[in-house]
């Protein structure tokens, strides 16, 4: 992950900014462009969704098994699982897709700092809230 300063640099080589204002960039990056927490809830919910998928998965295979066997109790039981396991795959996804549209508003929001301290130029706001998206900004202090 690139530090905020390694962000406004390339800033600077996609000539959005000059020499002179990458530290002060650096700086508005690090109060502005505040991810960590959708970042790891996104994560989280993608991590989750995977076991879900897989529990899923598992519950199919030992619901074959009560049919074969004709325990139509236990494949009662599988089916609850299966649909519980569905609804929270569908909550998780719904917590990433929420992440991404703090996420992307987080992008748009720290190029109108960038634009307000007059670092940068309206006419690429919208360019930089692009490259911005494009480069994963960690949570490292600023060097």
């Amino acid at each position: 992950m690139a530090t905020y300063l390694e962000f406004a640099q390339a800033l600077v080589d996609a000539g959005y900014l000059s020499d002179a204002d990458i530290r002060a960039a650096a700086d508005i990056l690090a109060d502005a462009l505040v991810i960590e927490a959708a970042e790891e809830a996104e994560a989280d919910a993608m991590d989750d969704y995977s076991d879900q998928e897989d529990t899923i998965a598992e519950a199919e295979v030992w619901a074959a098994e009560d049919v074969a066997e004709g325990d139509f109790e236990s494949l009662a039981i599988d089916k609850d699982i299966v649909d519980d396991a569905a609804e929270q795959a569908l909550d998780d996804r719904d917590t990433v897709i929420a992440a991404e549209a703090v996420i992307d508003a987080a992008y748009t929001d720290a190029a109108a700092a960038l634009l307000a301290a007059a670092i940068i130029d309206e006419a690429n706001a919208e360019a930089v809230a692009s490259l911005l998206a494009d480069i994963s900004v960690g949570d490292d202090d600023v060097n």
